[in-house]
């Protein structure tokens, strides 16, 4: 393995997950994440002003997406997020205390974790657990900056095999009806890196929480609109990994809002103008300082068909992503973490000197994982907004997206159409002479590197707390491929796939 596909990498990930395929055992897919170095905290002083990569802190987020402000603006109150993860991080509690006091987030944190109950002997998982506390740390502490009086329950897998992950969304999910379900992860939804049974495992839950009045929210991934599986195909020839455009799960799902990726434009810095208001942004196509790329998820299923809120955009197919948020590693997220990276193992798992939270460190973050959590966020004001009127949670969110879009006037309202950039992964980064040849561009309104873009959120909040909620579509999916007698396999979900 080269220098360039180490973690800093996104690729190792995506390694990992066929390294377990390749040897009979269960597959990974990654969490969807690229993050910088761990550094100390030093002082009570605000780390993305003072040194380090380049980041973005709450307030300039809400500035940028236009976030509502002041006394009266909606909080989250009286809202659940649910966030879905893997090991989870040892110290959460102090630290999205720590993130919150730095960053001046206006109320404390309402925060409960509810660990997997139940065991599944069979389950294997990835061990990659520094990946999936910087993960669970960038999910709690983003939804809780953006809708701060949100009751946040962080349901914690044993591990990351899809079994691990099913059970503790099956204990968790039905005890808070209405709640937003946000997964910051995925896998190849189709392929030698893909699990068959994935859809009728999990879009049954999904479609549960949303006849709830809840929604369900997940990252579209960031190697680009073939997902890696160029990458793959080069670390495991013997598997037989065909290269294509490859949508991930449970992005695709149609009763999941698939959140895509932007950066800056122009990049990094074009989010926030001097101004400090929306400066302008392209699709999230970047080479990190460390020499990692990455790229917002982005393609045409191949297990779903095109539900109906999306037929108008001429396609047979469901459409992944429905909507993006900043996605960049330089101008990323702020996160705390306690524990550094282990580097007698080049950085996969947590330090194992790491016993307490008293050597809190920092990290720039940036992937589609940055997104989910925050657009969960922005459904959370919505639903307060509505629950003011006495009207039903947003539920099912896509169709009333796809409703504000056909509207021209409301399309340019409520969300920044992005029309330049690609999803196309730049390979160049590890070694290949040319980009992958699989990538869309951005395009005047829906397209499929960006989706419908990224929200104005106070106007957007506005057109959704005039609109009923959202219908449940009857039926929106291809069969689901069944595995084979004897042939079960069990795949683990990765933050960075």
């Amino acid at each position: 393995m080269t220098s360039r596909l180490r973690f800093v990498v996104l690729a190792v990930l995506a390694a990992a997950a066929l390294a377990s395929v390749a040897s009979g055992s269960a597959a990974t897919v990654s969490p969807m994440l690229a993050s910088s170095p761990f550094t100390p905290l030093a002082g009570p002083s605000v780390p993305c002003l003072n040194g380090g990569l380049p980041c973005y802190l709450p307030p300039e987020i809400q500035q940028a997406y236009n976030f509502p402000s002041g006394p009266t603006a909606p909080n989250g109150a009286g809202q659940t997020i649910i966030v879905v993860t893997a090991y989870g991080a040892p110290f959460v509690g102090p630290d999205i205390e720590t993130f919150g006091a730095l960053t001046g987030v206006p109320y404390p944190p309402n925060l409960t974790v509810v660990p997997q109950k139940t065991a599944i002997p069979a389950a294997q998982g990835s061990g990659h657990t520094y990946f999936w506390q910087v993960e669970t740390d960038l999910d709690v502490q983003w939804a809780y900056a953006m809708a701060p009086r949100a009751k946040i329950v962080l349901a914690v897998a044993n591990s990351d095999d899809t079994l691990d992950v099913a059970q503790v969304m099956r204990e968790v999910l039905p005890k808070y009806p209405g709640a937003i379900v946000t997964q910051s992860f995925g896998m190849d939804e189709t392929g030698p890196a893909s699990d068959p049974s994935l859809v009728s495992t999990f879009s049954p839950m999904y479609l549960d929480v949303v006849r709830h009045g809840g929604t369900v929210l997940a990252a579209a991934g960031d190697l680009g609109a073939s997902n890696g599986t160029e990458i793959e195909q080069i670390l495991f020839p013997e598997l037989g990994v065909t290269p294509s455009a490859m949508a991930a799960y449970p992005a695709s799902d149609p009763l999941v809002l698939a959140v895509g990726g932007t950066e800056g434009n122009p990049y990094p810095d074009g989010l926030l103008s001097d101004a400090g208001t929306y400066g302008g942004e392209q699709a999230w196509n970047e080479i990190s300082p460390f020499g990692d790329p990455g790229a917002g998820g982005g393609a045409p299923s191949a297990v779903f068909d095109a539900p109906p809120w999306q037929r108008s955009l001429h396609t047979k197919d469901r459409l992944v992503p429905d909507v993006s948020y900043n996605a960049a590693l330089v101008g990323g997220a702020l996160v705390i973490l306690s524990c550094r990276p282990n580097p007698a193992d080049h950085g996969v798992t947590l330090d194992p000197t790491c016993v307490d939270p008293s050597r809190q460190g920092y990290i720039s973050v940036g992937g589609t994982s940055a997104g989910a959590p925050q657009w969960a966020a922005i459904v959370a004001l919505a639903n307060q907004v509505r629950m003011s009127q006495a009207k039903a949670p947003l539920g099912l969110v896509s169709p009333l997206l796809y409703d504000l879009a056909r509207d021209k006037r409301a399309y340019a309202r409520d969300f920044n159409d992005i029309t330049t950039g690609s999803n196309a992964l730049d390979l160049r980064a590890l070694g290949a002479p040319a980009p992958s040849e699989f990538g869309f561009a951005a395009a005047p309104g829906y397209d499929l590197a960006t989706g419908l873009g990224t929200p104005n959120v106070a106007n957007l909040l506005g057109d959704l707390a005039r609109r009923d909620s959202g219908e449940i579509p009857g039926n929106v999916a291809h069969g689901p491929k069944a595995d084979k007698p004897g042939k079960v396999k069990h795949h683990h979900f990765d933050p960075s796939k």
